[in-house]
C-alpha cells in the first residue's frame, strides 16, 4: 500500500529521468518535419520564374520559349518515407495530364525530384510505369526549382498562363480541375 501512495503522480513520471529526454527528441523531430513540409509556393498572379529543362534527348530550353500555358508538376516518385496516398495520386492522373497535352490545351513539365540529369532521367524512363511520359517529363535541378517556387514537400502543381503568370497552384491536383481552369484562361 505504501509503494503505490508513494508513485509520483502520472504526469511527474513522463517528465522524469530519460523520459523528458525521448519527450524532448520527439517534440523536435515534429518540428524539423513540420519546417520541411512548409511550402511558400509562389501567389497566384506572380510571375513563374524561369527553369532550364532537358528532354530525353538531351535538348535543354527554357520554360519562358514556351509560348502555350504550361501545368507544371512538381512529382515526387514514392519512397519508403513518402506520402504514398499522394504520390500515387499524381502517378495514376499522369495519363489524364498528358492527354491535356496532346489535346493541345498546355504543355505539361513534370520535374520528378531527384532526377536532375539525362542519365537519371533515362533510368526512370526505364521503369515500365514511366516509360511512356518521356515528353512530359524533364530534368533539372530540383533542388532550384523547388527552390524558386517555394516547393520544400512534393508533389505539388502550378498551372502558368502563356504570358508566364501564375493562375492555379496547389497540392493536390487533378486533371478535370486543371482543364477548367485552361479553358477559362
Amino acid at each position: 500500500m505504501t509503494k503505490d501512495k508513494n508513485k509520483p503522480p502520472y504526469l511527474k513520471r513522463i517528465f522524469a529521468g530519460k523520459n523528458i529526454y525521448i519527450f524532448a527528441m520527439v517534440a523536435l523531430a515534429f518540428a524539423f518535419l513540420n519546417i520541411y513540409r512548409l511550402n511558400n509556393p509562389l501567389e497566384v498572379g506572380s510571375t513563374a520564374p524561369e527553369l532550364v529543362l532537358t528532354a530525353s534527348n538531351g535538348e535543354s530550353f527554357t520554360m519562358n520559349e514556351i509560348l502555350n500555358p504550361k501545368v507544371v508538376i512538381f512529382y515526387k516518385k514514392h519512397t519508403y518515407f513518402s506520402n504514398y496516398i499522394i504520390n500515387t495520386t499524381y502517378k495514376r492522373a499522369l495519363p489524364a495530364f498528358k492527354i491535356l497535352q496532346d489535346k493541345g490545351l498546355a504543355q505539361v513539365i513534370v520535374i520528378a525530384q531527384g532526377y536532375d540529369n539525362i542519365e537519371e532521367l533515362n533510368n526512370l524512363f526505364g521503369e515500365d510505369d514511366y516509360s511512356n511520359y518521356k515528353d512530359i517529363i524533364f530534368a533539372t535541378d530540383t533542388k532550384a526549382a523547388g527552390k524558386k517556387y517555394g516547393i520544400r514537400s512534393w508533389p505539388h502543381l502550378y498551372v502558368i498562363s502563356s504570358d508566364n503568370r501564375v493562375i492555379y497552384e496547389t497540392k493536390i491536383g487533378s486533371a478535370d480541375k486543371v482543364q477548367q481552369i485552361l479553358w477559362r484562361d
